[in-house]
């Protein structure tokens, strides 16, 4: 994206939180946690909403300070062999891709090798989803440009969602498509109900202000189906608000 469509994208997930915290009587949680908005029984919601979400973007730093992704096996020391892969200079790169390519290969390899483990796994979603701040998530699915009173968010319970995706998701590592690609550059989140890649976790190289830091992102409609599918007890909470699941008793008015 631009930096205008960063900015938009940014504007209207802030929108979202404003309008889910007023149709809940809550309120904004200011910061950059992954709690968003905290309601009337103070349980924090992550709220998500646009065709795709960036579930994180972090450089190496954020990897090592992170107290969640430390408690992740290997996880965060593999991410930061990923991005070292990559020289400082972002044109030494682009003189040499192929080089760093053939290193990120070893490096993508070991990362889905320890993520398929069982216990890693949930709880990788777990802190990319929540990062230990957050109780529901909370989702809107509609276009960015709906008027408040036409939004419909649905709310899922914390360990409930991470249970789902560990039942709806396998992960791989990625293969190239043509000559210009290398298999192994990314991990792929496969949704086994759609039989179709879901998300991924790739490097960010494409600028010198993104260079050197890896991103996830996941669709949002095959998340939601995903959920839905799993999560059953859909109740109205309140005007434009469905829970599911554990959710629907934890935010019982």
């Amino acid at each position: 994206m631009t930096p205008s469509q960063a900015r938009t994208v940014k504007q209207s997930g802030h929108k979202n939180e404003q309008d889910f915290a007023i149709l809940i009587d809550g309120k904004i949680i200011e910061g950059t946690d992954k709690a968003d908005v905290i309601d009337e029984r103070q349980m924090r919601h992550s709220v998500k909403a646009g065709a795709y979400w960036q579930i994180f973007l972090y450089g190496r730093e954020r990897f090592i300070n992170n107290t969640f992704f430390q408690q992740l096996g290997d996880v965060a020391n593999i991410m930061v062999d990923c991005l070292d892969s990559y020289p400082a200079n972002r044109a030494d790169y682009i003189a040499d891709k192929l080089s760093s390519k053939r290193r990120l290969q070893t490096h993508m390899r070991r990362l889905l090798n320890e993520l398929s483990k069982p216990n890693i796994f949930p709880a990788f979603l777990d802190a990319a989803l929540f990062d230990g701040n957050a109780d529901f998530l909370s989702l809107y699915l509609g276009p960015a440009k709906d008027m408040a009173d036409k939004k419909t968010f649905h709310v899922f319970c914390r360990h409930e969602v991470v249970y789902a995706l560990c039942d709806g998701l396998s992960i791989r590592n990625s293969k190239a498509r043509n000559k210009t690609q290398m298999d192994d550059q990314k991990i792929i989140f496969y949704s086994t109900d759609h039989n179709s890649n879901m998300g991924e976790i790739e490097d960010r190289h494409d600028s010198d202000l993104h260079y050197k830091q890896m991103k996830c992102r996941f669709k949002a409609s095959m998340i939601y189906d995903i959920l839905k599918a799993r999560i059953p007890n859909r109740r109205q909470f309140k005007r434009q608000v469905l829970t599911y699941g554990k959710a629907t008793s934890l935010m019982k008015s």
